[in-house]
Parts: structure tokens; C-alpha cells; sequence
């Protein structure tokens, strides 16, 4: 089925050139090493993209691939999160569903008590601000609260998110630092803690917890 296409564990660093222009709506890239991305830009049918497991630190070399709503990218070692979603936003606008599971930029969805970690649900809606169109987050369906609340707090999520990723990454190599310096004067519903990450390379905090949201 041309309309489908599986690469999994090919040990191939690029996208094959044959699917250049292809007819390919899905396209699984599981457990490889790509790095070289451009080719995407010429599958004008692509709707489904798995890219799990393949070391990826940077979307940065992303190109625009309109026709894609479904992007996986869950384990590899991606860093950045606003990186990530200021290129997603422009390049991929009508994507519907994102999975960036056991990433550095995704923090543990719970506590040891099973309550939701405050730090996955601000994570959430800094991604819903600037990824409107998405339907469902790392498998679990986008909430018409969380759109509310993406709405009224994205704006200052994303303003200090950024800055701690200006002062911790001030070159294209990611280094992730182990601990920061909050704000002085953090936005009100913002509380200091630490944060979990997913994967065994997560370490460092890029989140504040917020007991009260």
C-alpha cells in the first residue's frame, strides 16, 4: 500500500528519496537515526508522521508539511520545548494531534500519589496557546478547560519558558543545565519547585509547579 508506508528500524539516517513526491499519507520512521527532514516537504499527502525513537534534538531543519495533523515524537531528546512548538505552529498549522512523550521537554504526568503533576498540565497548555487546532496531547484529548486556560495563561507561560530556555540554551547546542534561578517576581498563579521528567536522560527543571492552578 503506497498510501502507507513502515521504516521501522532500518538504521537509515535520511528519508528514502523514493517517496519524494509520493503518494505516502503515513509514514512510520520508529527506532532510526534521522537527522535530514527535507524531503517531507515534496509528500503533499502526508497526514501521519511517526518519527519515535530516532535521537531527534532540533526541529529546527523541520520544513512546512501543510497536509500533517498527527506527528509522534515521543522518546528521542528534544529539549527545547518552545523551539518545538514555534516550528510546529508555523510549519505543520493543522496539526490535530502531537505525542512528545518521554522528551526532557515533557515533565511526568503524575505524582507518586496519581494526582495530575501541575507541571505536565502547564506543559499542556503552553502547547494548546500555540498549537490551537490540536485534538489530543501525548494520547489524552484536549479539554475545552484547558483551551480556556491555554487562552489566559499561555501568553505569560510562554514569556517565561522562553527565558529560561534563552538563559540555559544561548547557542543552537543544547546543553540542559541542572537547576535555574526563577524570576524574582513570577506571574501569581507560578510557585518554586522542581520538576520530573520522563526518560532516563531527563534531567534539570524547565517548569515551575503551581500548587494552586
Amino acid at each position: 500500500d503506497g498510501e502507507k508506508v513502515s521504516l521501522r528500524e532500518q538504521k537509515i539516517l535520511s528519508i528514502p528519496g523514493e517517496l519524494k513526491g509520493s503518494e505516502c499519507k503515513h509514514l512510520d520512521l520508529t527506532e532510526n537515526s534521522i537527522t535530514e527532514f527535507k524531503i517531507l516537504s515534496s509528500m503533499k499527502h502526508l497526514k501521519r508522521l511517526i518519527l519515535d525513537k530516532n535521537g531527534i534534538k532540533t526541529l529546527i531543519d523541520f520544513p512546512e508539511v501543510p497536509t500533517l495533523q498527527t506527528l509522534w515524537l515521543n522518546n528521542n531528546n528534544l529539549q527545547s520545548l518552545t523551539s518545538i512548538i514555534d516550528i510546529l505552529s508555523k510549519r505543520t498549522p493543522n496539526l490535530t494531534y502531537l505525542s512528545l512523550m518521554m522528551n526532557p521537554v515533557c515533565p511526568d504526568m503524575y505524582f507518586k500519589d496519581g494526582s495530575l503533576d501541575n507541571a505536565y498540565k502547564r506543559y499542556r497548555l503552553l502547547i494548546v496557546y500555540k498549537l490551537p487546532k490540536l485534538k489530543l496531547l501525548d494520547a489524552t484529548p484536549v479539554s475545552a478547560n484547558e483551551r480556556k486556560l491555554s487562552e489566559e495563561q499561555g501568553p505569560d507561560l510562554y514569556r517565561m519558558q522562553k527565558s529560561f530556555e534563552d538563559e540555559d540554551y544561548p547557542n543552537d547546542n543544547i546543553i540542559q543545565k541542572k537547576k535555574f534561578s526563577p524570576p524574582k517576581k513570577p506571574a501569581a498563579y507560578l510557585a518554586k519547585g522542581h520538576v520530573r521528567y520522563n526518560g532516563s536522560q531527563s534531567e534539570g527543571n524547565r517548569f515551575i509547579l503551581n500548587n494552586e492552578l
